[in-house]
């Protein structure tokens, strides 16, 4: 099951496309209209410097000395997954100090310790942009910071003393609203620092996923208090011109070891890999295993194995998988070319830092096409932020251009957001192919975002295999409507080409784009992705003999292969095992029935436990479509007797758009009448005590 990002497909509805179709065309051409071939984008070229590293500071782990010796005033924290939280943070900081005279700076969350918030002067300001993760989580830099809020609130309360009455704060959350605890950290985040005395300036900003507003959500939230900060702080606001914060020297020899060809580390650049494997230092897996799933020819399902006996690495049933991808030669190829680089692509980059706090956001030295290849996220859909930027530093009729599209919201969406153009793409629509190369390299830098792992439930159990790691992945591909342009999700594609190589078939065509598979340097010679775990909380019950219900269509199925696995062992190793059943659905029992024969082993064979499958086939009869929570219902009784009287779990993975919203109202429905209030407040507390769980996209 693959987790999925930031960015879903965005469907034009008829009526709008109706009544915008002939008025964005036409405004769209007049953007355009003066365009020609020598026209474009112009600023400095690329920066040649003396020195090989930028300016640095002392370490220190005090946000408030951090500020001092950096002689800034404002400091946002981020709190990310995906890098969108960093992203919106570099934005605030640049125009904080841009437009406004805020010298701000940006701070990973885990990088800083966070006592002397309390001694945070009244001339300064903390903002705080946090992303929710799962169920209401903190992303991984910002647990440590959840927990020492929650430790402040506590003795706030039993000495009733504010603890932080100098701080100054704004905050902003990304979350999405397909989650019953939406924008839960930021929410949580915001109470304790009331708790505890500080003072908001404006109000707290929710960025929705769900609904694809998440961007505007910010750029709306960002206006306003921009507007309230400048007010509280006494602020003028100045004309904003783009600075870029990284110069470019490019090196003509490329005799030193010392440039990054796609390694994510020090360690891996220098041949010394070795554990702990984390976000940080991913571990080359090779692939063991390597299928398809899904019997149609129009779409791919993938079973991966990746092995990793050779490592310390560990896994529980039910983690993640973070899957480092590699952006394929037909983007790379495009993004280098619009900005006049394809030429220049293995001319070795040194990236520094002009603003001490900021870090550079690739690794340095390395060169144009590793960059595009390895390190950024070149396919992401653009924002429409990033255009209003460029457009200040374009001119002629690309400049035009940019600037409506920028600025009309209207326009982007149609021609652009529901198109999911990344940036190379869009530049191509407007024309701007061949003039690219006057703008700097360092914005680019500043507003791509970092290529992140995409996560992925594990579909083993560490129980039965624990040098193995599995996962189940549906190949994303698809075109948009009113887009001539495939959109392909850049992880599945990857691992899709990975499975391709395995299987010894040829790769490249414009079904099955061509990657590098061979690694930094050519280093893999068999298929190998770099991999790390991340734990979760979505847990089989300690005792095996505890009931389970679980309810995975589609790819949502994956933990619960694992799942199953695992209470099958135990049953055979002489544990007393509950019943354990699985709520499964897709499309045709012929074409896309996730492991149909694993489920049917389990279901015949008396030494694998209580084991029980229940199927939904939603396009197997015309006209009649039938969903996991229909099935749901016809065992109702049975599940009742389960949940109320042997304390059974319930686990839902899959779409949490629709599927977990129905499948929740579903067991409301279930259980109305029987338990003491409403069904809906039990449930909750079902949730509360850990026997509700959810992993949900």
């Amino acid at each position: 099951m693959q987790i999925l990002g930031h960015w879903d497909l965005l469907l034009i509805k008829a009526s709008l496309a109706g009544i915008c179709a002939s008025y964005v065309g036409s405004k769209l051409q007049r953007a355009l209209r003066a365009r020609n071939s020598t026209t474009g984008l112009n600023l400095h070229s690329v920066t040649s410097i003396k020195r090989d590293t930028g300016p640095s500071l002392a370490p220190t782990r005090s946000p408030k000395k951090r500020l001092e010796q950096a002689d800034k005033r404002c400091i946002i924290f981020y709190g990310t997954q995906t890098g969108t939280a960093e992203k919106f943070a570099m934005v605030m900081a640049r125009e904080l100090t841009a437009r406004f005279n805020l010298p701000s700076m940006i701070a990973d969350l885990d990088d800083y310790d966070y006592i002397d918030l309390s001694s945070m002067l009244p001339n300064q300001l903390a903002i705080f942009i946090l992303a929710t993760y799962g169920e209401g989580e903190p992303t991984d830099n910002a647990i440590s910071f959840e927990s020492f809020l929650r430790q402040q609130t506590v003795q706030v309360e039993d000495q009733e003393v504010k603890s932080m009455p100098s701080l100054r704060y704004a905050a902003f959350g990304l979350g999405s609203s397909s989650y019953p605890l939406f924008n839960a950290m930021v929410t949580k985040v915001d109470d304790a620092l009331q708790r505890c005395g500080a003072t908001r300036v404006g109000m707290v900003g929710r960025g929705d996923d769900s609904k694809g507003t998440c961007e505007a959500d910010f750029v709306n939230w960002k206006e306003t208090t921009l507007s309230d900060i400048a007010t509280c702080f006494n602020l003028k606001q100045v004309e904003y011109k783009f600075q870029p914060i990284f110069t470019i020297l490019e090196e003509s020899s490329r005799e030193s070891v010392e440039v990054y060809l796609g390694e994510p580390n020090k360690n891996h650049l220098n041949g010394r890999i070795c554990g702990p494997f984390t976000a940080r230092n991913p571990f080359p897996a090779k692939i063991l295993v390597a299928r398809e799933l899904f019997t149609s020819s129009e779409r791919n399902c993938l079973h991966l194995e990746f092995d990793i006996s050779d490592t310390t690495m560990t896994y529980e049933t039910g983690d993640h998988l973070a899957v480092w991808p590699v952006n394929s030669d037909l983007e790379v190829e495009r993004f280098l070319k619009v900005l006049n680089l394809f030429d220049k692509r293995e001319t070795i980059i040194n990236i520094t830092n002009i603003d001490p706090t900021i870090k550079a956001p690739i690794p340095s030295k390395t060169t144009y096409e590793a960059a595009a290849r390895y390190y950024l996220d070149i396919c992401a859909p653009v924002s429409q932020q990033s255009l209003a930027i460029l457009a200040t530093v374009a001119s002629g009729s690309a400049q035009h251009a940019l600037q409506t599209l920028g600025t009309d919201q209207a326009l982007f969406q149609i021609e652009v957001s529901d198109k999911l153009l990344n940036l190379a793409q869009t530049l191509e629509m407007i024309g701007a192919t061949t003039t690219c190369s006057t703008v700097p390299f360092s914005f680019f830098l500043e507003n791509i975002s970092k290529l992140q792992p995409r996560y992925y439930s594990i579909s083993s159990s560490s129980l039965a295999s624990s040098k193995k790691i599995s996962i189940t992945a549906v190949v994303e591909s698809s075109v948009a409507p009113g887009s001539d342009v495939p959109f392909k999700g850049v992880s599945t594609n990857y691992l899709l080409a990975l499975k391709r190589h395995a299987c010894g078939l040829r790769e490249g065509s414009t079904i099955f784009p061509t990657h590098i598979l061979s690694g930094p340097r050519g280093r893999y010679n068999q298929p190998t992705a770099l991999i790390n775990v991340r734990r979760s909380k979505f847990r089989l019950p300690r005792s095996s003999g505890t009931p389970v219900i679980m309810v995975g269509p589609g790819t949502g199925v994956a933990p619960f292969r694992g799942f199953v696995q695992e209470r099958a062992l135990q049953a055979r190793s002489g544990r007393t095992g509950g019943r354990t059943i699985l709520f499964y659905g897709c499309r045709n029992k012929d074409e896309d029935y996730l492991y149909k024969d694993e489920w049917d082993s389990y279901s015949s064979s008396s030494n694998n436990g209580e084991f029980s499958i229940y199927t939904a086939f939603s396009r197997e009869h015309p006209g009649r479509r039938v969903y996991v929570q229909d099935v749901i219902r016809t065992r109702a009784g049975e599940l009742k007797e389960l949940i109320l009287n042997q304390n059974a779990h319930v686990y839902v993975c899959g779409d949490a758009t629709r599927m977990a919203k129905d499948v929740f109202k579903t067991f409301e429905d279930i259980m109305d009448g029987c338990v003491p209030g409403s069904s809906h407040d039990y449930l909750k507390v079902l949730k509360a005590s850990g026997r509700w769980s959810e992993d949900v996209w």
